[in-house]
């Protein structure tokens, strides 16, 4: 776990998970907007929060996308699985940040915000670009102090792997002595046995499979059968349900124009004094209302002030811009001021917990509207879906009522008005069911299902009610209908007396005092100069090769059955001269095995000792 964990979080993308985690404002030294998170107890005395959790929930979410794909979310496992994989990244990521705190590898406030400030994901044409925050600022209700947190636990982690993966390091005779076992040859003699030729040419008479067929009928089972009743509501077909109210479109397109009205987004920039920066409060108001006169008498520009003296670094360099706001992005106190001001209009001095500032309204952006017609088929598809799910969600309960109650399907289908459809007798490979894919096959044929019982089953726009009428279990087929497949067996039992016979002579057959049997599917041949990635015969065959001994037969059944017998002579093992350049080709692959152990051994030594201390944690989900 911790090499996974050590993995995704290496180098510089450790930091930018923080900073994609950023939260608004992070330089307005402001905290007195934010939230208080849950404790979940510690780990190595670390304290546990909701934010750790987050991330954690964040960090698995996105490693079991890389395996399961870009739809996958943690909700698609059992709840008790998924609180297992948090609860272990959350005490990784505990043990290796006390780890860093112990080797005195933590770092200041002032550190993490001047990386924050010299990061290239944030670099615009003209520096560091606020707009960059604005999509996290709405997906995010962070306060600074957690943000700086995290941002000082990601800067200490990354010192100590920095540290560590300096320990390492490939040695040039470890590195050699790899690219030389894996360019050593050696000339491969062998006899193979291909299955799949062989039981065909075998004969198969019809007494032999019956008799074959007598001795083992439990092979030839039929498949179990199930028959389902079934109704189902889709979403669709409510849809024709659906009436316009006279007076709808007109009254939604008003709320249309107010809404769009609403997404007015104000683009400000602003002067910043940090109080921190002065002996006192009343210095740094001091100094604000100063610049402040200077404005106001026209003795300099807002962007020459800014440029000047702005104690903001992080937007400084970019005449003091925070970007864009649509009335919840920045502090209460400077929405507040921006509703009162006009374009190019500076505002009065607004003081905050721990910093003083003037704003300047430099863009105003309005959303563009659309035309009543042209919004037309958008609001009533949006009405008619709208209410199509709402008039099947009060349907499927009234439904689920008559279940509980007791009811029938017949009871079912006369409320809905919807026919009852019928599988027939069909094994799982075979089952379906119309217009509703949510319920699978192994769903369908669970054990557990109980015949003549109504199933309820739910995907986002449907819902099936589903009886299973019939089930027949498996049975030994008639011998008519599974000749073939008995025949087939009869083959495969022969070819298999033939491979044992001849396994008894393979060696002999291999270095050439018997003859090779002249059937199909038995072929001998001798390769040169083969190692150990060659594509010439399987990689578990080359593999039990190399480890065995010159001379010595190995004897291999691959998975589809097929067979080999083999032996190896004149071995080359290339010096480091003639190995040359060929050994950069191997450091890649040499740096792999060589982090595989080490981060093994980090797992090992940091999880020793450790003392979890976890609480709440079941409220994760």
């Amino acid at each position: 776990m911790l090499e996974m964990l050590r993995t995704f979080l290496s180098g510089k993308r450790l930091i930018v998970i923080a900073i994609l985690l950023a939260i608004p404002f992070v330089f307005f030294g402001s905290t007195s907007f934010g939230t208080t998170f849950t404790s979940y107890g510690t780990v190595n005395g670390e304290p546990v929060t909701q934010l750790d959790v987050n991330i954690a929930s964040g960090q698995v979410t996105q490693r079991l996308k890389t395996i399961y794909g870009e739809d996958f979310t943690l909700e698609d496992l059992d709840e008790s699985v998924s609180l297992e994989l948090i609860k272990n990244e959350v005490i990784n990521q505990k043990i290796m940040f006390s780890q860093a705190k112990d080797l005195g590898l933590s770092v200041s406030l002032k550190e993490a915000k001047k990386e924050v400030i010299q990061m290239d994901a944030f670099q615009g044409d003209q520096g560091f670009d606020q707009t960059i925050f604005e999509s996290t600022i709405r997906a995010n209700g962070w306060t600074p102090d957690d943000y700086f947190a995290l941002m000082q636990e990601s800067i200490a982690l990354e010192r100590m792997f920095g540290a560590m993966s300096s320990i390492a390091f490939p040695i040039q005779d470890n590195l050699d002595a790899l690219a030389s076992m894996l360019e050593t040859s050696r000339d491969i003699n062998f006899v193979k046995i291909d299955k799949k030729p062989l039981i065909n040419s075998q004969d198969a008479s019809m007494e032999e499979a019956e008799v074959f067929f007598n001795t083992n009928p439990f092979l030839f089972l039929s498949k179990e059968k199930r028959d389902f009743s079934y109704i189902v509501l889709t979403y669709e077909e409510f849809k024709d349900q659906v009436a316009i109210p006279e007076n709808y479109i007109a009254e939604a397109y008003a709320d249309y124009l107010k809404d769009a009205n609403q997404l007015t987004q104000n683009r400000i920039s602003h002067h910043m004094i940090e109080k921190d920066n002065y002996e006192n409060e009343e210095a740094a108001r001091s100094k604000i209302s100063q610049d402040y006169q200077m404005l106001q008498s026209g003795e300099i520009s807002f962007e020459d002030l800014v440029a000047s003296s702005s104690e903001d670094l992080a937007s400084k360099d970019n005449q003091g811009d925070l970007g864009l706001s649509s009335g919840d992005a920045f502090p209460q106190e400077f929405e507040e001021a921006i509703l009162s001001m006009s374009l190019n209009e500076t505002s009065q001095v607004i003081e905050l917990e721990d910093s003083l500032h003037i704003l300047k309204l430099t863009e105003i952006l309005k959303p563009s509207i659309k035309t009543q017609a042209e919004m037309e088929k958008e609001l009533e598809d949006e009405l008619i879906d709208a209410e199509a799910l709402a008039l099947m969600q009060d349907n499927f309960l009234e439904l689920e009522s008559l279940v509980l109650e007791g009811g029938t399907l017949n009871d079912l289908a006369k409320f809905a008005k919807s026919p009852i459809q019928i599988t027939g007798l069909q094994s799982a490979d075979e089952v379906s069911i119309n217009n509703f894919a949510a319920v699978s096959a192994s769903e369908l044929f669970d054990a557990d299902l109980k015949p003549n019982q109504i199933e309820i089953y739910e995907s986002d726009n449907s819902y099936g009610f589903i009886v299973m009428t019939q089930a027949i279990q498996p049975a030994v087929q008639a011998f008519e209908d599974v000749v073939g497949i008995v025949m087939d067996e009869v083959r495969d039992q022969k070819a298999n007396s033939l491979i044992d016979e001849f396994s008894k002579n393979a060696e002999k057959i291999l270095v050439g005092e018997s003859m090779l049997p002249s059937q199909a599917g038995f072929s001998k041949e001798n390769f040169k100069s083969v190692k150990r990635f060659s594509s010439l015969l399987p990689p578990e065959v080359i593999n039990e090769i190399f480890e065995s001994a010159l001379g010595e037969t190995v004897s291999y059944e691959a998975n589809n059955g097929d067979r080999y017998w083999a032996q190896s002579s004149n071995q080359i093992v290339p010096s480091a001269d003639e190995l040359g350049e060929s050994v950069s080709r191997y450091e890649e692959f040499y740096n792999n095995l060589l982090n595989q152990q080490f981060n093994g051994f980090l797992d090992h030594s940091m999880k020793q000792n450790k003392k979890v201390r976890l609480q709440n944690l079941t409220a994760v989900n």
